[in-house]
């Protein structure tokens, strides 16, 4: 089988949004300086991204990378209006290949929300390579977002607002001189169809993501000139209402659940379905409908997780849970993981798309009928009133924009090649919607992940990162999808053990001297190791990103000794996280280094039987191997007797600098 992608789920309860990606935290007010923009309309100037971006991604950067900025009007000449004489400033981050010989069509990044800022894409385009090894790829900031002049935020309120909360804001921005009725996805796409020209660039790549999908749709449709191929990860269909088919999208989730559940063994699908009704009756029942609206997007929120039926459990015991049993839930599967900084969402942004595309057509859909079929009525009086970020008609009446044209409910037809990429298990963009919009593009091809979420790009999946890689490449020709069905229906198994280790070179590069390690060591990392090193005998280093430990300690000291006798390096970067036999691993390396900011954890060890390391006299066999590994890695014994004492089997310690240099785990 081909890895899957099932996040944890404190990572599914963050991202929460119908159509969620947000910016970058770093160095942002709640409104860029709106000056007057004296640079001459739909052109493009380069400037030095120290001056645009933070240091700390400046320092991401692949070498050849820039950055400028387009100034374009803030409303475009559209439907017989003339533009404006305000100008805007729009920030394009180039993020050059890593290739030698990179391809001469680029890939542009449209990101999601609306409201998500491209550049905080920045690292997760670097770090994953799925387009940056073989073409330039340009991170675009939307109007409104990232470091594009103006940003729009909503300092008054976090995700949603009250009316009163989004009428304060409106006033303020249009008060510093904003025309919100210029922020949506035609004025979005006339950006991007105006990038191109001003680069000179006579062909490039679309790939959307989420709302990214509907904005590179509106380009297609507006000007298709110098398009060479499209690609749309989680698709957010033009001719579906964002706020009106939310409810639609819901039914969609909790249907898959109760198919999931007919995967798996002991999991009547029915009595699920009805726990699941009957704890939205009981909370209704004691005037909690609000709260059994957070409870059904906490379902939908960890419907890939088998955990899912611990959280049902808890709940149908007590219904007061609905919060706290999903807490405790969070803490174990996040335990020991370091928060990553909060990105910003350009609420007021995404407020004027929405209100103006999907406010004025609510109810006007290319979707057949509302999808709630065998629900209960408590359950449809709960999911009928769900919205995402905010987006819902209370706000949009605050907010009071402009209708954009009603072109904005109508499908768009296209003969370009396109591909659909789908996740069964997406919450926010259901794999249907990819469906209906394949429809209308004669040479798309559309596939769905079985066990996919919302995006299937950037997420590790070497299935769809060589199917996107091979349609840039040949995009008229008809793609090798066997890998898919490889990919197992869902279903919520519980599991004991975690994915054994695998090693991949970035970019697909099997003649790179580096590999990268992730997972568990596991009963076949020896063959697994032996294997690599036969086939790719220029291997030098192992880059250590995330590797916890291992599930059998013999096959790792030999795998490990098997890593020494080919005089390999390991290394750990500076977002990596090794520990317990991962340590023991990582100390067989020739050289060995650590990034700033690297973990490193050590901890004892029990025999199962309740009886601990230390338990065991000094001198006793089972200390004994591990010494004499040790003493093979040129390693101290004190080492060792630390590692028992630092903490026990069921904790971990994370080594300090100083305790690092002590025992002489760097070895250059």
């Amino acid at each position: 089988m081909v890895p899957t992608n099932r996040t944890l789920i404190a990572s599914a309860i963050i991202a929460t949004s119908l159509l969620a990606a947000c910016g970058d935290s770093s160095s942002k007010s709640n409104v860029t300086t709106d000056k007057a923009v004296t640079t001459p309309v739909n052109s493009f100037k380069t400037v030095a991204c120290k001056s645009m971006l933070p240091s700390a991604k400046v320092a991401l950067l692949t070498e050849g990378s820039s950055c400028g900025y387009l100034t374009v009007p803030e409303k475009h000449a559209l439907y017989g209006q003339t533009a404006s004489d305000k100008k805007i400033e729009i920030a394009v981050l180039k993020l050059a290949s890593t290739s030698t010989n990179k391809q001469a069509d680029p890939v542009v990044y449209l990101q999601g929300g609306p409201g998500g800022s491209a550049s905080s894409s920045i690292a997760q385009v670097i770090k994953t390579a799925t387009f940056i090894n073989d073409r330039d790829v340009y991170l675009v900031d939307q109007r409104g977002t990232g470091y594009s002049k103006p940003a729009l935020l909503c300092t008054e309120f976090d995700e949603a607002g009250t009316p009163d909360q989004v009428q304060a804001c409106k006033a303020r921005l249009e008060n510093s001189g904003v025309d919100l009725n210029a922020y949506h996805s035609v004025h979005n796409a006339m950006d991007i169809i105006q990038l191109r020209t001003a680069l000179k660039i006579s062909q490039w790549n679309l790939y959307g993501i989420s709302y990214g999908t509907r904005l590179a749709t509106t380009i297609m449709r507006e000007n298709s000139e110098g398009i060479r191929s499209v690609i749309l990860d989680g698709m957010f269909p033009i001719e579906v209402n964002g706020i009106s088919d939310t409810p639609w999208a819901n039914y969609e989730s909790l249907n898959q659940i109760i198919k999931n559940c007919e995967n798996t063994d002991d999991c009547p699908p029915e009595e699920v379905k009805a726990v699941i009704e009957d704890i939205i009756a009981r909370m209704h029942n004691e005037g909690m409908v609000k709260e059994s609206r957070e409870f059904i997007q906490t379902l939908l929120n960890m419907s890939s997780e088998s955990v899912i039926l611990d959280y049902l459990l808890a709940v149908n015991k007590d219904i007061s849970k609905y919060a706290s049993a999903l807490d405790t839930i969070t803490e174990e599967q996040n335990e020991g993981d370091e928060q990553g900084e909060e990105e910003l969402f350009y609420n007021a942004m995404g407020l004027s798309t929405v209100c103006a595309e999907e406010y004025p057509f609510l109810n006007i859909t290319a979707l057949v009928d509302d999808n709630s079929q065998g629900w209960s009525a408590s359950t449809q009086l709960a999911v009928n009133g769900m919205f995402h970020m905010g987006f819902d008609a209370a706000s949009c009446k605050a907010w009071d924009v402009a209708s954009a044209n009603d072109i904005e409910t109508q499908a768009v037809t296209s003969d370009l090649p396109v591909l659909i990429l789908n996740g069964l298990q997406d919450p926010q963009t259901p794999a249907a919607w990819g469906t209906l919009v394949a429809k209308n593009m004669p040479n798309a091809q559309s596939v769905t992940n079985p066990q996919g979420g919302h995006g299937q790009l950037f997420s590790g999946l070497s299935c769809f990162d060589t199917m996107a890689a091979n349609f840039l490449a040949n995009p008229n020709k008809t793609l090798e999808t066997s890998c898919v069905s490889d990919i197992a229906e869902l279903s919520y198994e519980a599991s004991d053990q975690e994915e054994s280790a695998n090693f991949t070179f970035k970019g697909d590069d099997s003649s790179a001297d580096t590999v990268y390690m992730n997972g568990v060591i596991g009963s076949d990392t020896l063959k697994v190791m032996q294997k690599l090193f036969s086939d790719y005998p220029q291997v030098k280093t192992i880059v250590m990103q995330n590797v916890p430990g291992s599930m059998d300690d013999e096959i790792n000291l030999l795998a490990s000794t098997e890593l020494r006798n080919h005089g390999i390096n390991t290394h750990i970067p500076a977002d990596g996280m090794v520990a317990s036999g991962g340590t023991d691993m990582f100390l067989a390396g020739v050289k060995r280094t650590v990034e700033a900011g690297a973990r490193l954890g050590v901890h004892s060890w029990s025999d199962g039987s309740g009886t601990a390391a230390l338990d065991y006299p000094r001198d006793h066999q089972e200390h004994v191997k591990y010494l004499d590994y040790y003493r093979v890695m040129g390693i101290p014994a004190d080492f060792y007797w630390y590692t028992l004492e630092a903490a026990s089997a069921e904790n971990i310690h994370w080594m300090t600098t100083q305790e690092i240099t002590q025992y002489g785990i760097l070895a250059e």
